[in-house]
Formats: structure tokens, sequence, C-alpha cells
């Protein structure tokens, strides 16, 4: 359980963080689901090939930090993919700093000598957004490229919305994907009826475990309590910032504002505070620092 925390407060904050999409990084952080989203995403994989890849270190270095990849055993394929719930078409040169990032913390080449005549054997690299959002994905928005001259960066966007999903794969309570689906669209569907984040987070679990979906996850009562305590406790932060003016630096949320306008590191001001880097780049973005 340690290292499944740790995976989790890795992860990197985004244009919009919300649970479901800290759920996804954590879902799709084992190689059995990733077999499921990789299948969604419209691939086949051998689960005895592939590989998680924790890179959970790019964050501290260089405060980056896509939310699932893996590779296979031998190199020749790795694969990032990025949930996303709104359209975003700058998501080719992110995915393009995390490969760069990542294969030099995976020491990938290291093996090669690129000063030398003999062409390297680079690894195949694919970019996958997993769509998550409320909107329809028009046939123009499954295609995004970035173009930068002699260099042409292409990622491929899948909606993995529920109603969405094929009728195998949504009626398949062992699929992660489903699983994952299912809790994002009854979880947003609380929230639009007006119930608390806690509350339709609360909702949005007992649902899924009444059809199976993610039984494995579900059945961690450790893991279910710590989503939901991060979950409220950055609510709690962002409210006690804004009541209390921020500016007078009073209470904890403050307090991280005001450290962040003084450009204090994320995580030398997660130490101090005992929050994790996640929720202060939560409050960075929600305050726009």
């Amino acid at each position: 359980m340690e290292e499944k925390t740790s995976k989790k407060n890795s992860i990197k904050d985004d244009s919009v963080r919300n649970v479901a999409a800290d759920l996804f990084a954590y879902v799709f952080s084992e190689e059995k689901a990733l077999i499921d989203l990789y299948r969604g995403l419209g691939k086949e994989i051998s689960i005895e090939d592939i590989e998680y890849l924790s890179l959970s270190e790019l964050l501290q270095r260089t405060g980056r930090y896509n939310d699932t990849a893996f590779r296979t055993k031998d190199n020749r394929l790795i694969v990032f993919a990025e949930h996303q719930s709104t359209r975003n078409k700058n998501m080719p040169f992110r995915f393009l700093e995390y490969a760069v990032d990542g294969i030099r913390l995976l020491k990938v080449l290291d093996s090669q000598n690129k000063f030398g005549e003999k062409l390297m054997q680079f690894p195949k690299i694919e970019f996958y957004v997993a769509y998550n959002g409320k909107k329809a994905l028009e046939e123009a928005d499954k295609t995004l490229v970035v173009d930068l001259g002699d260099i042409r960066v292409t990622a491929q966007v899948v909606d993995i919305r529920f109603d969405e999903l094929p009728k195998e794969t949504a009626e398949n309570a062992q699929d992660n994907l489903a699983g994952y689906s299912y809790f994002a669209k009854i979880f947003e569907e609380m929230k639009s009826q007006g119930k608390s984040p806690h509350d339709a987070y609360s909702i949005a679990v007992e649902k899924g475990k009444e059809k199976g979906y993610l039984a494995h996850i579900w059945s961690r009562k450790e893991l279910v309590d710590m989503f939901q305590e991060t979950y409220c406790y950055d609510e709690m932060l962002k409210e006690e910032a804004r009541e209390e003016g921020m500016e007078r630096g009073l209470g904890l949320g403050a307090l991280i504002f005001n450290a962040l306008k003084e450009n204090v590191s994320i995580p030398a001001i997660a130490e101090k505070y005992g929050v994790t880097t996640q929720q202060v780049e939560r409050l960075k973005k929600d305050f726009a620092v």
C-alpha cells in the first residue's frame, strides 16, 4: 500500500484536476489495468510484455508528470497516456516534454553511442489522450498535431466516456476502463445534481460496488479514505484561503498562497506545511499564482 500512496501523491497538476483524474492515474498504475486501457485505446498487448513506468521523479526534477505510462520490457515501445476532461490542442507538445524527460530518466539509450556513426535503436513512442469530458468529440478533435517545423508530434484522442464505450467493454465488470469510466460518469452526474464532491464521491463508489466495477480498488478501505480525505482537504484549503482573505496570511491555505507568491518551491511548501505537492499545485492553479 505504501507504494500506491507514493504514486498517487506524485500525480502532477493539470488545467482541470479533480478526484476522477486522480483516480485515473491510480487505477492505471498496474499492468492488468494498463492492458484494459490500451485495449480501450484500440490496441492489444500482452501483460507479460509490459511494465508500468513510475515517473514520479519527473515531478521533482522538471515539474512535469503525466498520468500513466508503460513500456515493453525490451524498450521497443513506450506509451504515454493522459486523462483530459477538456479539449487541449497543446497536448502533443506536453507529451514531447514527457517523452524526452522519460527517456532520459529511464536511461533507455544510455548503452548506445549518440556520437558514433551507427544509427541508434530508438523506441517507438505512442501518445494518447483519454478524453472524459462533457462535450462530444468531433472527428477533427481525435487527432492532435503540433508542428514544430522539422519536428511533428501527434497524439490520438480516444473518447472513454462510459456511454461511448463499446457495449462488451461497458458490461464487463472486470474491465478497469469500464469501472473507471462508470465512476466518473456517476461522480459528475451527482455533482450536477447539486451533491457536494464528498457525497458525489461516496455515491459513485457505492454504485460502482453494486455493479462490481473496480472491486479490487474499493476493497482497499484505506485507499477510499485517502481519496476522500485528500479531495475534501483540497476543498477546505481553497475555501479557507478565500474566506480569510489570503493577503492577510491567516490560515493554512493563506500561508501556502503567500509562499507561492514569494516563489517558494512547491516541494518546500509541501514539506513545511505538511501537505502534498499535489495539493499545493492545485492551489497554485486555482488562484493563478
